[in-house]
């Protein structure tokens, strides 16, 4: 973590547009900060492009979330190539990656705007998507980068290059290529490990592996990983859950550590990851003490 030691004076409060409540919230929020010690505050929600030409431009210097953790999601990304931190209010049901509550806002405005808050900086990944040398799509994620398996029940065939040897082929419903921050999501689910959302890594994760490597494989932010679709089964790939692309036999995906890292304005101690972790992950509805 990074402790701040000026308090931000340029702040966007931006909203997720499907949340019926957010706009409302938003409004409340800027009225409380233009009532303080900020040049500008200013609402937006986070598809307005008036809003991310500004923030690329350098008009703010912090932004506020209104959602849950796919709003942390596209927050994180919008501002990590300005190096504009985001602070979250959870709005959605899970927040794993949100640490303010609806109701904390208030409180925690005093914070943000007296210093006593530090970044959680967070590694990206880097894809590109090549047909032949023809650079089909680029990605920048935050959680994961997904190739499976599309309409068809059959496993696809990757094979997977690590800094240009040969890692394996996999037979597989699809690999999993996620950060630290994305080892809570989607790969945990498939039985990766959980990492520290700080560390530097990438996990490699198989999605019920037939017949090949079935254990994650945990790789540094130096290596260069190629996956290349063999086969005729129709695959997709999909950057942090989102639609992506159709893959074609000979596709290649490349992956790298991105040059650019998310940044999430933290008010507790480091312990809060783990308090997190026994927390939310006892919060599947299959679990008896379970309540919404």
């Amino acid at each position: 973590m990074q402790k701040i030691v000026n308090s931000p004076k340029r702040i966007a409060v931006t909203w997720h547009p499907s949340l019926e409540d957010a706009r409302v919230m938003a409004a409340e929020i800027v009225h409380a900060l233009r009532g303080r010690s900020v040049d500008r505050a200013e609402s937006f929600s986070l598809s307005d492009k008036r809003f991310r030409s500004e923030l690329h431009d350098g008009q703010f210097d912090l932004m506020i979330a209104l959602g849950g953790d796919g709003t942390m999601l596209r927050a994180g990304k919008l501002g990590a190539p300005v190096n504009v931190p985001v602070m979250g209010i959870n709005l959605g049901h899970f927040g794993f990656l949100v640490e303010t509550q609806r109701n904390e806002w208030q409180a925690r405005l005093d914070d943000l705007l007296n210093g006593n808050w530090e970044t959680d900086k967070r590694m990206m990944i880097h894809a590109d998507h090549f047909r032949g040398e023809k650079k089909m799509n680029s990605w920048e994620v935050l959680n994961d980068i997904v190739l499976a398996r599309a309409l068809s029940l059959r496993p696809v065939h990757l094979i997977v290059h690590v800094n240009e040897i040969e890692l394996a082929e996999y037979v597989a419903d699809g690999l999993i290529l996620a950060t630290a921050t994305g080892s809570t999501s989607y790969s945990q689910s498939v039985g990766g490990p959980i990492l520290r959302p700080d560390m530097r890594n990438m996990l490699l994760t198989p999605i019920s592996p037939n017949l090949c490597v079935d254990r994650c494989l945990v790789l540094p932010d130096s290596d260069l990983v190629t996956f290349i679709l063999d086969g005729n089964v129709e695959a997709i790939v999909s950057p942090d859950g989102y639609e992506g692309a159709d893959l074609a036999f000979g596709d290649r995906v490349v992956a790298k550590a991105s040059e650019h890292s998310a940044l999430f304005v933290r008010f507790e101690d480091k312990g809060v990851f783990y308090r997190n972790i026994t927390r939310y992950m006892q919060r599947n509805p299959t679990i008896g003490g379970w309540r919404r």
